[in-house]
């Protein structure tokens, strides 16, 4: 079967591509299959991708842009067509960009924090823009929302503003492309600053 295989920041530079056509012998293959023949395909994945039979900390795989960890994880199943996009580790954003390739090619993450409005109202809001909440399909529920090219994890607490009043801060740390975070976070923020608080 062929799979649609994409990768980001150093991944890219690994395999040469930033999109890969990949044909996978079998009809019952899974996920593990796939980055398990990636690191033996490509020097620059070795024990990258999987590490004592899980995947890596902090690798992002997702399957039809649905993260494989909220589905079973090395053991999600894979059918003929399916796109999976390969994200290594991100700490904090992308310094440089890999030689040969443009600022587009690499993968950031920001994390903004926004007062006065609820954990519940900032995933309706991510919905709103093309999200898909992950683990749940109730927004007060919701910890994580996932795009095309992005995905956010959400957290909230409380927070003093002087004497005795309190507002919620909620916490949403965006990962992506860099292009597509730009336009994400700026709607997001227009969204939540009229929500009021």
């Amino acid at each position: 079967m062929e799979l649609e295989l994409r990768f980001f920041a150093t991944f890219r530079e690994a395999a040469g591509s930033k999109t890969v056509h990949y044909e996978v012998d079998g009809d019952d293959v899974i996920v593990g299959d796939v980055l398990a023949a990636l690191e033996e395909d490509y020097e620059g994945m070795r024990g990258r991708l999987i590490e004592d039979g899980a995947l890596a900390p902090q690798i992002n795989v997702l399957k039809n842009g649905r993260e494989v960890l909220h589905i079973q994880g090395l053991e999600t199943p894979l059918s003929a067509g399916d796109t999976l996009s390969i994200f290594p580790p991100v700490a904090g954003g992308i310094d440089e960009v890999p030689e040969g390739a443009d600022e587009t090619d690499a993968t950031d993450r920001r994390e903004r924090s926004y007062r006065g409005i609820s954990r519940r109202l900032a995933a309706h809001y991510l919905r709103n823009l093309g999200g898909t909440l992950v683990g749940t399909d109730d927004p007060v529920e919701a910890t994580r929302v996932e795009g095309d090219g992005w995905t956010a994890e959400l957290s909230a607490d409380t927070v003093a503003i002087g004497g005795s009043l309190t507002l919620t801060e909620v916490t949403i740390g965006f990962t992506g492309d860099p292009s597509i975070l730009d336009d994400l976070i700026e709607r997001f923020s227009q969204k939540a600053m009229r929500a009021g608080g």
